[in-house]
């Protein structure tokens, strides 16, 4: 029993070692992480970049849902954001129904008209693969062939807080199927596809079979230790930006890197 205990916990670390580097190397992989020079990073009224040779190359964003209730899109924009994640819908923890969040189309079309670029998240409790698919399907349907700048997410959370998630415990096959179901379907339907996550998510795929799709990924603090290649670091949870009255989430896009 105490033996089953010890893999068990080895193979944990194992997983977890997979997304992180060291702040002085890259953790034995032999791959060099890409952001992992300290001294690019900067904040600068409370707001986070990335620069390389003095010039910034990352683009500042949000992201949000009807949690933020109303926003002044064009004070968002004024207050130099860039981009922002909209969430398009979720499936419910507790009977599994679908759900567009209240606020996706005013997000979508106010953020775009002040000049935003966006793209848009949907936050998964899917537990079967056909489930998956039928998130993207509803994803797809809401979208209406609309342009986005920036990918459809999916977003898996087994212990996201304040619900009872029904995906609690998934295994890593499992949750690599779902994700590659919803990814595969989103592709089909003529957008690109990513994932999103922190460290504990993203441990729960094998991203080896998910290397098409990009990662949006989560870790506050002053730069990210994940050494796998990523589009964007969601780096803070209490962000304040004009024309929005709750705190919210802040997120860099380092493609340019």
């Amino acid at each position: 029993m105490l033996l089953a205990l010890l893999a068990v916990l080895v193979a944990g670390v194992m997983l977890l070692s997979s997304c992180f580097f060291s702040h002085g190397g890259s953790g034995g992989s032999g791959w060099t992480p890409p952001y992992c020079d300290p001294e690019g990073f900067s904040w600068e009224n409370g707001r986070m970049s990335y620069a390389e040779d003095g010039e910034i190359v990352s683009k500042i964003g949000i992201d949000v849902s009807d949690h933020q209730d109303y926003i002044d899109w064009d004070a968002v924009a004024a207050d130099g954001i860039e981009f922002a994640f909209i969430r398009e819908g979720y499936r419910g923890s507790s009977e599994g129904d679908l759900f567009q969040d209240d606020y996706f189309e005013y997000n979508l079309q106010f953020a775009r008209a002040a000049g935003i670029e966006c793209g848009v998240y949907f936050f998964s409790q899917a537990i079967s693969e056909e489930e998956a698919r039928e998130e993207a399907e509803f994803v797809l349907q809401l979208l209406a062939g609309a342009e986005l700048d920036y990918p459809v997410v999916f977003d898996y959370e087994q212990n996201a807080a304040g619900i009872d998630s029904r995906i609690e415990g998934m295994s890593r096959e499992e949750s690599t199927a779902i994700a590659l179901a919803f990814c595969e379907t989103i592709k089909a339907g003529g957008y690109e596809a990513m994932l999103y996550g922190n460290g504990y998510d993203l441990a729960n795929y094998d991203l080896d079979e998910l290397e098409d799709y990009g990662l949006w990924y989560a870790e506050y603090g002053d730069y990210p230790s994940c050494r796998r290649p990523f589009a964007v670091w969601q780096y803070s949870n209490d962000g304040r930006v004009a024309g929005i009255e709750t705190a919210i989430d802040m997120n860099l896009d380092i493609r340019g890197v």
